[in-house]
């Protein structure tokens, strides 16, 4: 019988699969582009720095299909991505900063 985290795992990830969309995925290490799903949760504005009132854009990953790179780049709606910085990491999910290219 699966453990209690692992099933708990299992329906976060789903749960993340019902709110990603597909999107073509490009790594920066040079491996051939592949679709994978992402999640571009509502962007904010950082209140916390007064001279850039920009909003941050975030792109969220399932850490179990792949790894997820600074520079790595994805496509979506025929737009393009670039992650720049990491945002936040668990055991499930990763969220990058992007910008549109």
């Amino acid at each position: 019988m699966p453990s209690i985290e692992s099933r708990f795992a299992t329906k976060l990830a789903r749960a993340f699969n019902k709110l990603a969309v597909p999107c073509q995925f490009i790594p920066v290490n040079g491996n051939p582009a592949y679709s994978r799903s992402v999640h571009l949760p509502p962007t904010e504005i950082d209140r916390s720095n007064e001279y850039l009132q920009a909003p941050i854009s975030h792109a969220e990953f399932l850490q179990q299909d792949g790894s997820v790179m600074v520079d790595d780049i994805f496509e979506l709606n025929g737009k393009q991505y670039r992650l720049t910085q990491l945002h936040e990491r668990d055991e499930i999910i990763v969220s990058f900063v992007c910008l549109e290219l």
